[in-house]
């Protein structure tokens, strides 16, 4: 039986890759003189900003600087990001159904509503979990654990649908099933623990009809 699922959001929902690492990259550019190749950055996909900069920064006003750097590039790459096709076909299936939605995200409360509020999901989602939320963040189970406790579910009863290593842990720590979203996700070893692998959105939909059947 599924009674929720919860998303990611960069590279599961909104297809954000090619704007997050050229915003990082300008961010390093402007801030330390650094030019980093995108390969190279990919590690920094899906955990916590503050994280991300860490390696490249000498103290924390320097973190501080390259993220709020980092920040105003993405208000301004993120004009050209575009929602996966058929996602928001599979929150109007998922909605029908009956199934509790929710985001998981490592975005912090501010990124999120400058980043992800102007694509309009947010009427899909009965709980929206950030990195302001929680002390500690994915791989940690403790966002995965918020979201659900938010929608009043067993993580038995859920799934985390996500294209990070870090998403697959903290929804299998947090005792939910994972479902990889291969439309936005690199290739690793990891990845054959997914409890699910979804070759496009509406796989979801398959699954969801038959567990709760």
């Amino acid at each position: 039986m599924i009674e929720a699922v919860l998303f990611d959001i960069d590279g599961t929902l909104l297809d954000t890759e090619k704007q997050v690492l050229a915003g990082l990259q300008h961010a390093l550019k402007e801030q330390k003189n650094l030019t980093v190749a995108s390969e190279d950055l990919f590690y920094t996909l899906g955990i916590p900003g503050e994280k991300a900069v860490a390696d490249f920064a000498d103290s924390p006003q320097e973190i501080a600087a390259i993220l709020t750097s980092w920040e105003e590039q993405m208000k301004i790459n993120f004009q050209s990001v575009k929602i996966f096709p058929g996602i928001i076909d599979l929150l109007r299936g998922l909605q029908k159904k009956g199934i509790k939605m929710g985001i998981v995200t490592s975005k912090t409360q501010s990124e999120f509503d400058d980043e992800v509020k102007p694509f309009g999901l947010n009427q899909y989602f009965q709980t929206i979990v950030t990195a302001s939320d929680t002390t500690k963040h994915k791989p940690n189970p403790e966002p995965v654990l918020k979201g659900l406790e938010n929608l009043q579910v067993n993580p038995k009863t859920a799934i985390y649908v996500g294209d990070a290593v870090y998403d697959l842990r903290s929804g299998q720590q947090a005792g939910a099933r994972f479902a990889l979203a291969t439309w936005g996700a690199k290739t690793h070893s990891e990845f054959a623990q997914a409890n699910y692998q979804l070759q496009n959105p509406h796989d979801l939909l398959d699954i969801v009809q038959q567990e709760n059947n």
